[in-house]
């Protein structure tokens, strides 16, 4: 029984770790994505999907909509940032890359 008490607490504490690593590389995306875009959050609302690209070790998927319109439209821009991984065991990012959908 206390072999159980300390895989489980092995597992949930690595659980905890990733999470924290995931919120951190979320925070870094979005000052990207509001860097490259040039806007400030106050204007934008920002959602991350994490995917994979070839030759990275995270990439994610960004969706920027301003709150506010152009001509009766909310502009939204499609958003790609890559992450390498450094010496230090944690992740840079390499590039950002937005577009316009609409």
């Amino acid at each position: 029984m206390k072999a159980f008490f300390v895989i489980a607490a092995v597992v949930l504490g690595s659980s905890f770790a990733s999470a924290g690593a995931m919120k951190e590389i979320s925070i870094m995306t979005t000052d990207s994505v509001l860097e490259t875009l040039g806007f400030d959050e106050s204007i934008v609302s920002i959602d991350h999907k994490f995917t994979q690209v070839a030759g990275y070790d995270v990439a994610i998927i960004s969706v920027a909509r301003a709150n506010y319109k152009v001509k009766g439209v909310a502009p939204t821009f499609q958003c790609l940032t890559v992450f390498k991984k450094n010496s230090e065991n944690w992740y840079d990012i390499v590039k950002t890359e937005c577009e316009t959908l609409k």
